[in-house]
């Protein structure tokens, strides 16, 4: 028996070990050797990964309301049919459970970037801080203020 060099398990498993090995490598940023330019710029990027946590979490909640809305509708429409009605009941009901499933997902990806976010934009900027330089001879740190005798 010849076997298919180009069968679908071949291909398929080719494809998931080549992203699966181009998705493993993590890219690590060393905030230390980074200017300042550019912690501001890895800043900017944590701001707005934050801010796109925010908004798929929130139309997360708003998919799972709708989901819920429109499954219930379809649930209380009388079927006409004699021999099943609960058919429209367990339409809605697939129609609220497979969009509520997304909206769920949906919710957990925006926490998890909302999160990630939040932690680089901290990292960042406990960074730019250590990287400001204190003036000469002052008494309270952060303040600025010299005294000359």
């Amino acid at each position: 028996m010849k076997r298919n060099p180009f069968s679908v398990g071949r291909v398929i498993l080719t494809l998931l070990l080549s992203l699966i090995s181009g998705s493993l490598m993590a890219q690590k940023v060393k905030l230390d050797t980074l200017t300042v330019e550019a912690l501001n710029l890895y800043k900017h990027k944590a701001v707005k990964m934050r801010n796109t946590g925010i908004i798929i979490t929130f139309s997360g909640l708003g998919i799972v309301a709708a989901s819920y809305i429109v499954g219930n509708h379809i649930a209380n429409i009388p079927s006409d049919d004699p021999l099943d009605p609960n058919k429209n009941e367990l339409k809605g009901f697939a129609v609220g459970l497979t969009s509520g499933i997304a909206g769920l997902a949906a919710i957990a990806a925006g926490i998890y970037l909302k999160a990630i976010g939040e932690n680089r934009y901290f990292k960042v900027e406990l960074t730019l801080q250590r990287l400001n330089n204190l003036p000469d001879n002052s008494s309270a740190l952060g303040v600025g203020i010299k005294l000359r005798f």
